[in-house]
């Protein structure tokens, strides 16, 4: 039986995406996860794989459409099986044509402008933003495949536009509109609360302190407050279900897997976040974690994170403590119940309780945050697992 070849979800503000490039013909063989076709969306450019092994059969969306997520692009199946998938196809349809629409505005429906050359999401976007015309594009040099204008190639030539061009306001893109609708959403579907617990990583210095130079040296990684945090909350949720879990209808979904989500900061093609997620989290070594999170997070900023790697989390992390933030309050990522912030982390003077009386010594102190669903997790419980989540912390006494 033929496999549809499916329109992924590249992430969770992705609604759409564009055929750049199909990498195989109908009648082609191909083995199973052997890429097939290019796509391009607001975030990434990500390469598709076939989900089976056997012989294109069709293409139902060509090059430079756009469609949404779900779209069926093709089928593949057995050698000689007779499969179309132009009847399952759902290609995003094009706006209806106006003559008062501007070409940057035509830049923003998708269409091709001049001379029907091929324009990524991405370097529309960019166009869309910095005013620049169908007929400049047309004209600009690009240095992508088969001459494709890229993303450099669009930025080189603003460069060299006059300061006072560049000055000017953007429309809101298509990515931002879509964590603008999810934030909004997330806020009207969970009651969110948060609860704030200081943390003392004194213990996971000493560790970290005794085994980062040979930790660099064998595995070639940074051995990171996150990867103790990625470990620790991993102990700490399967003691926890009700922060594992999800609330579908009148049911709560208490999950078995630990899928964890690592925030990841973004600058290109502009400012914001993305999600990838370690699968079965709980079953990998403090070792495979922090292989993972590195491995993940240089994938998400080179852009050769894969599409499946992007949703599914059960639990999300997000460190604003990075860029010196000392309390963070985020947004629930649906549809789970629950997410940690990570503040920064810095040396303070603690007073510590000794059986000959109380002194002052300096500690490396940060604040975790867990922002919950009120409709599920009570004070008590969010607090109960943030101290279990503390003690796990600050207890640590080996590299496991």
């Amino acid at each position: 039986m033929a496999d549809k070849i499916i329109m992924p979800q590249l992430g969770e503000s992705i609604a759409e995406g564009t055929i750049v490039k199909w990498l195989k013909a109908p009648g082609d063989t191909v083995k199973k996860d052997e890429n097939v076709l290019l796509i391009s969306t607001d975030k990434v450019e990500a390469e598709i794989p076939s989900p089976c092994a056997g012989v294109l059969l069709s293409i139902a969306v060509g090059a430079g459409e756009t469609v949404l997520v779900g779209t069926v692009l093709g089928m593949v199946g057995a050698a000689g099986e007779v499969q179309s998938a132009k009847a399952d196809a759902a290609p995003k349809p094009a706006p209806a044509e106006s003559p008062q629409q501007s070409p940057i505005q035509n830049l923003e429906r998708g269409e091709k402008p001049g001379e029907s050359r091929f324009l990524s999401p991405l370097v529309k976007k960019i166009a869309s933003e910095n005013q620049v015309s169908s007929q400049i594009l047309d004209n600009l040099s690009g240095t992508g495949r088969d001459g494709r204008l890229t993303k450099n190639d669009l930025l080189a030539h603003l460069e060299h536009k006059p300061a006072g061009q560049r000055e000017l306001s953007k429309p809101v893109s298509t990515m931002r509109r879509v964590i603008m609708e999810n934030m909004m959403a997330s806020r009207r579907t969970s009651a969110h609360v948060t609860t704030f617990f200081e943390i003392d990583y004194t213990q996971i210095d000493r560790v970290r302190t005794t085994h980062k130079e040979r930790f660099k040296v064998e595995e070639g990684l940074s051995l990171t407050y996150t990867t103790f945090l990625a470990a620790a909350l991993c102990q700490t949720l399967i003691r926890h279900p009700y922060i594992n879990a999800e609330i579908k209808g009148d049911q709560i979904l208490f999950k078995k897997e630990i899928h964890l989500g690592i925030a990841v900061a973004i600058d290109q093609p502009e400012p914001g976040l993305m999600v990838p997620v370690i699968r079965n989290a709980d079953q990998i070594s403090l070792r495979g974690l922090a292989r993972s999170i590195s491995d993940m997070a240089a994938r998400v900023r080179t852009k050769k994170i894969k599409p499946d790697e992007l949703s599914g989390g059960t639990f999300t992390i997000t460190n604003p403590g990075n860029y010196g933030a000392i309390i963070g309050t985020p947004i629930i990522n649906q549809p789970q119940v629950a997410i940690l912030g990570v503040g920064q982390i810095k040396k303070k003077p603690v007073v510590i309780e000794t059986d000959s009386g109380d002194v002052i010594a300096i500690r490396n102190c940060g604040i975790l945050s867990l922002s919950f669903d009120h409709r599920l997790i009570d004070g008590a419980t969010a607090d109960i697992f943030m101290a279990d989540l503390k003690k796990t912390l600050e207890t640590w006494t080996a590299l496991p």
